[in-house]
């Protein structure tokens, strides 16, 4: 019982990071053109002097990086071209997945750099390798007022590292915070600012580490920004998977495409097949594989042979369901969200730390506020399936 139970407790400890879960710990080398990817890629470049008689000295980045590597402000960490103003560098391209993950209600942003003349390999459409140099910036902004700005930087072949930043009050600066933070919220529970271990706990679901930029995130019609589209257009792939727009299957319910969408990018990065995955020993398996919505003959899988499917519903869970007089939970029950595992533990939250009736919930960690949206989308699903 003990294991099965952990089917969701251990999900996505940080992609539903629960703040930011892999398989082979050597990926493929990047068929890139014209770099030697076995080389550590070089630190971004110091922005250039601010304009104006008003603009703070630009800082020396030559003497900001810590022992890691990794600067100790955002300011010289790539993402902008002026610091002063915000002003995001041309090369960093801003991008939108399809479905996002929840942080809270947070408001994100995304940008992407990929190195010139690279490409992504491809080879294995389910588990994109990047060439090296890639970089991944994510800005997270409560009540219009900027609070942190993440970085997962590709250096070396299987190697990433990454940093948390922490804005200040006046916007004006954001200083590396890898302890995490809990902010306080009018009328609400904490804001946690992630402690950076927190992150590999779903990053490591993942063969080569990145989060949302692949092709179910980037392939379905509400991508924004870089798409799968534009990547196939722009060459940046080795190998093009057979259309560049995911249509995802239904069941007849007209719920089936929000829900599995929804458990794919708040769940599937710990739940899936990859060995080093947080949740890789619950065999429930949520992530949308593209070999099975993007397939080469231009089908796709139904429902009931995705593996969200396949390993969730009428599975029991081993878990017993509260005050039940000993009935146990299905991990999703046709017809019954009251009876199924995945709709109790995503429609619930932890009392605060140290509260000694504390319960589970899903996804474990960082989160504190329940993403109704997302939670709706699964809890009709669950009703109407027959």
């Amino acid at each position: 019982m003990r294991a099965l139970f952990s089917l969701l407790w251990v999900a996505c400890s940080g992609a539903l990071v629960w703040a930011g879960c892999s398989g082979d710990d050597s990926p493929a080398t990047p068929q890139d053109a014209g770099v030697d990817v076995t080389q550590d890629a070089p630190p971004p470049p110091p922005p250039p002097t601010d304009a104006g008689v008003d603009a703070p000295a630009p800082r020396d980045c030559t003497k900001d990086l810590a022992p890691d590597g990794i600067p100790n402000h955002l300011e010289c960490a790539g993402l902008y071209s002026k610091m002063s103003d915000k002003t995001v560098a041309a090369d960093n391209r801003p991008y939108k997945p399809g479905v996002e993950f929840w942080s809270d209600g947070a408001v994100k942003q995304r940008w992407v750099y990929l190195p010139p003349n690279t490409k992504i390999d491809t080879s294995n459409m389910d588990e994109w390798v990047f060439p090296v140099g890639t970089r991944l910036f994510k800005e997270f902004k409560l009540d219009g007022k900027l609070v942190e700005t993440r970085t997962y930087f590709k250096v070396a072949d299987a190697t990433w590292k990454h940093a948390t930043y922490r804005w200040n009050a006046d916007e004006t600066d954001a200083v590396r915070k890898d302890e995490g933070e809990k902010l306080p919220r009018d009328g609400g529970p904490v804001y946690e600012v992630p402690n950076t271990l927190l992150c590999d706990g779903c990053h490591d679901g993942r063969k080569d580490r990145a989060l949302g930029f692949d092709a179910v995130s980037l392939g379905l019609p509400t991508a924004t920004g870089v798409t799968l589209a534009t990547l196939v257009a722009e060459g940046r792939l080795t190998v093009s998977p057979g259309a560049t727009q995911v249509s995802l299957p239904d069941d007849g319910t007209t719920k089936a495409p929000a829900a599995l969408s929804w458990l794919n990018i708040n769940c599937g990065p710990c739940h899936n097949a990859n060995t080093t995955a947080g949740a890789f020993f619950t065999n429930l398996f949520f992530l949308l594989k593209p070999s099975q919505v993007l397939r080469d003959d231009g089908g796709t899988a139904t429902v009931e042979e995705l593996d969200s499917y396949v390993t969730s519903v009428g599975v029991a869970s081993g878990r017993m369901i509260p005050d039940a007089g000993g009935a146990f939970f299905e991990r999703i029950k046709k017809g019954s969200p009251d009876e199924s595992l995945a709709a109790y533990l995503s429609g619930r939250r932890v009392p605060p730390p140290g509260d000694p009736n504390s319960v589970e919930q899903m996804p474990p960690v960082v989160t504190r506020i329940v993403d109704t949206d997302g939670h709706k989308a699964l809890t009709d699903w669950i009703t109407a399936l027959p």
